[in-house]
């Protein structure tokens, strides 16, 4: 590490936050480090740029309306927290996957005549509650199963 903050003109404790994400690796130190270790300055980019596309796809969701984040702020997310943010990314398109099955689901049922309200952004328990809505708390055979049961 020493040597390499030599060569790169830049003290060890420097380099270290540079590693460690806590610095920015900057446009001349990216071409240092291309000339200096003969590598594509493109290569030191990393995937940030792709990173903060596929940060901007999955807050531009519809679920998350009106939470876009600006671009300094997906580049400083991109840049400082990699891994969160290639993990929020990973979920996002697990989401959108899940999503687009329950689409298929659905307009399978609604061909086959069983068209049902299925819904990602439903939980069990609302379903639960508009039955009870639906019925006024009054299930009359569930009340005979009872009264049959005590008698």
């Amino acid at each position: 590490q020493t040597a390499m903050a030599e060569g790169l003109g830049i003290s060890p404790s420097y380099l270290n936050l540079i590693e460690r994400n806590q610095r920015p690796l900057t446009v001349q130190l990216i071409l240092k480090l291309a000339s200096v270790y003969k590598v594509d300055p493109h290569e030191l980019q990393g995937e940030t740029k792709g990173s903060i596309a596929a940060l901007r796809e999955a807050f531009s969701d519809p679920l998350l309306a009106g939470e876009l984040p600006g671009d300094q702020e997906l580049i400083d997310l991109a840049e400082t927290a990699p891994n969160a943010s290639a993990a929020m990314v990973k979920l996002f398109r697990a989401y959108r996957e899940q999503a687009e099955r329950l689409s298929d689901l659905n307009q399978l049922l609604a061909k086959e005549g069983r068209a049902t309200a299925l819904s990602g952004a439903r939980l069990p328990a609302d379903e639960v509650h508009e039955v009870f809505e639906r019925r006024p708390n009054h299930f009359a055979a569930l009340e005979e199963e009872a009264e049959a049961f005590t008698s």
